[in-house]
C-alpha cells in the first residue's frame, strides 16, 4: 500500500509556502506519472517540522508495521526539520524494509546515493533555527518597549480606538476584588473557587470565550465552566492587578525547548502601565499571607463562605511550648456560643501534643490585642519624630551615592554606545560588499546597549525624584494604621494580618504581641513592662480590697465587686493569675471549704506594705490616667486615693 505524507506549520515563511492540498497535488501528479495510486493520506496542519511527536506522524510510523509500503513526501523539510531526527528516520526507513521517496529532493530509499542528503536536512534545521532567532528577538524588542503582545488578563480588554492601551471591564474588576476581599479574610484557595463557582462567577476562560464570540471570532482553546484552586492562586499571584505589566517572566533557549523561569532582576518591569484595579498595599499583604500559611500549612476558615467571616486570628497566632499553631473551638454555654483559640498539638493529642492546652478566649485576646496597640500608639509618634530625624541625613546620603552610581554606569553605556558605532563604521569601511550583514550584526547589540542606557535613565529620574520627596518610613504607615484600628475599636482578619507579625500564647494563656513595620524595635519603651506595669497596679487594688475584708478570708465573689466598682470588670477566669500570685506571696491561702475558699495569711500592715511596694500611690494614679483604661474619672480618683 502507498502512502502520502503532508505537513504544514508556522515555520514556513510565505515565499516557500504550499498549502496541504497543493502538496498533495505534487504527490498525485508524481505517483500518477509513475502509474501509482496513492490509497492513504497522513497530515499534519499547523504543527512545527521541528517536533516529531505529531498526529499524523505519529499514526505513519505506526501503520509502516502494518499494511504500508512505500511514503511520499513533498521534501525532506516536510518530513521534519531536524537533522539528526530526520537522519535517524531515514536508516529506520530501511532497516524496516520500506521506502520513502521524497520527490523535490530527488531521494529514492531504494536506490539512493546522494551524498548531499545531511547537507538539505541540515540547511532545513537552520532555517527554523534562524527564524526562532529572528521570532525571539522581534519580541524581546517589543517587549523592552513595554508591549503587551499576548491577550489581556482576566479583568481587562484592550481599548476600542487604540489598541496599545488597556482598559478595564468593571464586572470582572468587581470579581478581582471580591477575590482578593476573600482571601484576606481568611479564606483559602478551595474555598473561595466553589464560592466562585456556586455562585455562577464567569471564569477567565469563559469571559475571554465570550468575547470572542462578540466579535464573530472562533476559538478552539477549551473552556473552563468552574473555578480551580489554581485559577484562583494565579490570579492572587499576578501583580498586572496593580498597573504592572511584567514580560520576560518565561523563556527557552533552544528551538521548541522547554521554558525556564527568568529571575525577577532580568524581567522587563513598567509599573504604572495600565489602571490598576487592586492596591499595591493589598497585593503586597495577599503575598505576606500566603508564604506565612504556607510555612503554617494554614488551610483557610472552616465552614462555607456564606457562614460568614472568619474568627479574626488566623495563622498569626502560635503556642509559646511547642511552636504549632493556636487552632479556633466553638464552646456552648446556656446564653451563648463562645469562641476560644487552643493549640493544635494538645486539641489533637492531648498532653501527648503539647503540656498545656494553652487556651484563650477569643474576645479576651481581642482586648489584649486592642490595649497593647493603644499603649504601642501612646510612645510611638514621639519615637517616630526622633527616628526620622536620626535617619534623615543617612537616608539623604545613602540616595545620593546611588544616584551618582547610576550616573556612573549610565556614562560607561554611552561611551560603549559611541565605541559601537566607531567599530561599525571601520567594518563597514573595509567590507562594504558585506553591509547587510554587518548591519545585521551590530543590530542586536544597539539595540541591548540602548535599552540598558533607557532602563539607566528611568532609575536616575526617579532617583531624582525620591531624593527631592519628603521620608516616608515604615513606622508612620504603621502609624496610620494603629489610628485606623484604635478608632474602629474591633479588629478582623485584615486588621490583624496589616499589623501584626505573630502572637505566642502562653501555657497560662497570656499572649505575647509581636507588630511589623519593626515598631517593637523602634519602640524605646516596652509595651510588655507597661502591661506588666498595669498589672501590678490591679495586684495592689486587689490587695487594697482585700485591707478592707472584715473576714478572715475572702473570695473571689468580693474582690470581682471591687475591681468593678472601679471600672474595671474582670471573669473568675482573668481573676485567677492575680489569686496564684497573691498565694505565691503568701498573702492568701486556698481552704479546703468552699464557703471561705482563701484564708488572708498576712497581716494587714505586711500587705499594705507589699501593695505600696509593688505599686505606689503616684504609681497607681498614674496607672488611671492613661488612655484605653476603664473607669469613670470619679472611680480613678478613688483608686488613686488608696481605696
Amino acid at each position: 500500500m502507498n502512502a502520502g505524507y503532508v505537513r504544514l506549520s508556522r515555520d514556513d515563511d510565505r515565499c516557500n509556502y504550499v498549502s496541504i492540498e497543493n502538496q498533495k497535488l505534487i504527490i498525485r501528479q508524481f505517483a500518477a506519472d509513475r502509474g501509482v495510486v496513492i490509497h492513504r493520506w497522513y497530515e499534519d496542519d499547523g504543527v512545527s517540522g521541528y517536533l516529531f511527536d505529531r498526529p499524523g506522524f505519529g499514526r505513519l510510523m505506526e501503520d509502516l508495521d502494518k499494511d504500508i509500503d512505500t511514503v511520499y513526501v513533498k521534501d525532506f523539510s516536510r518530513l521534519g526539520r531536524h537533522n539528526a531526527k530526520v537522519l535517524l528516520l531515514l536508516d529506520e526507513f530501511q532497516e524496516r524494509g520500506k521506502r520513502l521517496i521524497v520527490i523535490d529532493d530527488n531521494y529514492d530509499s531504494q536506490n539512493s546515493s546522494d551524498d548531499t542528503i545531511g547537507i538539505k536536512t541540515w540547511f532545513n534545521e537552520r532555517y527554523v533555527k534562524d527564524t526562532s532567532k529572528k521570532i525571539r528577538r522581534a519580541l524581546a524588542a517589543r517587549q523592552k518597549e513595554g508591549t503587551l503582545i499576548t491577550r489581556p488578563p482576566f479583568g481587562y480588554r484592550r481599548d476600542a480606538a487604540n489598541n496599545h492601551l488597556l482598559e478595564i471591564v468593571p464586572e470582572e474588576a468587581a470579581y478581582i476584588r471580591q477575590i482578593f476581599a476573600l482571601y484576606l479574610s481568611g479564606f483559602g484557595y478551595r474555598k473561595i473557587a466553589v464560592y466562585l463557582t456556586d455562585q455562577h462567577v464567569p471564569t477567565p476562560s469563559m469571559a475571554q470565550h465570550a468575547r470572542e464570540l462578540a466579535t464573530g471570532r472562533v476559538t478552539k482553546r477549551p473552556v473552563a465552566e468552574a473555578w480551580s484552586e489554581s485559577m484562583v492562586r494565579e490570579l492572587l499571584e499576578n501583580d498586572f492587578y496593580t498597573g504592572t505589566l511584567r514580560l520576560r517572566k518565561r523563556a527557552r533557549t533552544t528551538v521548541h525547548g522547554r521554558d525556564r523561569r527568568v529571575p525577577d532582576s532580568e524581567q522587563y518591569v513598567f509599573e504604572k502601565h495600565h489602571p490598576a484595579i487592586i492596591e499595591q498595599s493589598d497585593f503586597s499583604l495577599v503575598q505576606e499571607l500566603k508564604r506565612k500559611r504556607s510555612r503554617s500549612a494554614y488551610r483557610g476558615s472552616p465552614g462555607p463562605i456564606e457562614a460568614g467571616a472568619p474568627s479574626p486570628f488566623g495563622s498569626c497566632l502560635f503556642c509559646q511550648d511547642c511552636g504549632r499553631r493556636l487552632t479556633p473551638i466553638r464552646r456552648k454555654t446556656a446564653d451563648a456560643e463562645r469562641k476560644y483559640y487552643i493549640c493544635a498539638a494538645y486539641n489533637a493529642k492531648g498532653r501527648r501534643g503539647c503540656e498545656k492546652a494553652h487556651l484563650i478566649e477569643e474576645s479576651d485576646l481581642a482586648e489584649a490585642v486592642l490595649q497593647y496597640l493603644r499603649l504601642c500608639r501612646a510612645g510611638l509618634e514621639k519615637e517616630i519624630a526622633a527616628y526620622q530625624a536620626e535617619n534623615f541625613e543617612e537616608n539623604q546620603k545613602a540616595a545620593q551615592e546611588a544616584k551618582k552610581a547610576l550616573g556612573f554606569a549610565a556614562e560607561q553605556k554611552e561611551a560603549q554606545l559611541k565605541l559601537l558605532f566607531q567599530q561599525k563604521l571601520r567594518d563597514l569601511s573595509a567590507a562594504p560588499e558585506n553591509r547587510a550583514l554587518i548591519d545585521e550584526a551590530y543590530e542586536g547589540l544597539q539595540r541591548d546597549l540602548l535599552a540598558q542606557l533607557a532602563g539607566l535613565r528611568q532609575r536616575l529620574s526617579e532617583s531624582a525624584a525620591l531624593e527631592a520627596a519628603p521620608l516616608e518610613s515604615a513606622p508612620e504607615n504603621a502609624l496610620d494604621a494603629l489610628d485606623r484600628l484604635i478608632a474602629k475599636g474591633k479588629l478582623d482578619r485584615r486588621d490583624v494580618e496589616q499589623i501584626i507579625e505573630r502572637i505566642d500564647v502562653d501555657k497560662n494563656g497570656v499572649p505575647e504581641i509581636t507588630l511589623k513595620y519593626g515598631i517593637s524595635h523602634l519602640l524605646r519603651f516596652s509595651p510588655a513592662s507597661e502591661l506588666n506595669r498595669q498589672t501590678h497596679a490591679v495586684l495592689a487594688l486587689v490587695m487594697e480590697r482585700i485591707l478592707r475584708e472584715k473576714r478572715e478570708y475572702t473570695s473571689a465573689k468580693y474582690l470581682l465587686e471591687g475591681l468593678a466598682a472601679l471600672g474595671f470588670p474582670h471573669t473568675r477566669k482573668s481573676l485567677l493569675p492575680y489569686l496564684e500570685l497573691l498565694k505565691a506571696m503568701g498573702v492568701l491561702e486556698d481552704t479546703q471549704n468552699p464557703r471561705k475558699p482563701y484564708a488572708i495569711v498576712k497581716t494587714k500592715a505586711e500587705i499594705a506594705a507589699l501593695a505600696d511596694g509593688l505599686c505606689p500611690a503616684s504609681i497607681l494614679a498614674a496607672c488611671f490616667s492613661g488612655d484605653g483604661l476603664h473607669g469613670s474619672g470619679a472611680d480613678r480618683r478613688h483608686a488613686s486615693d488608696g481605696l
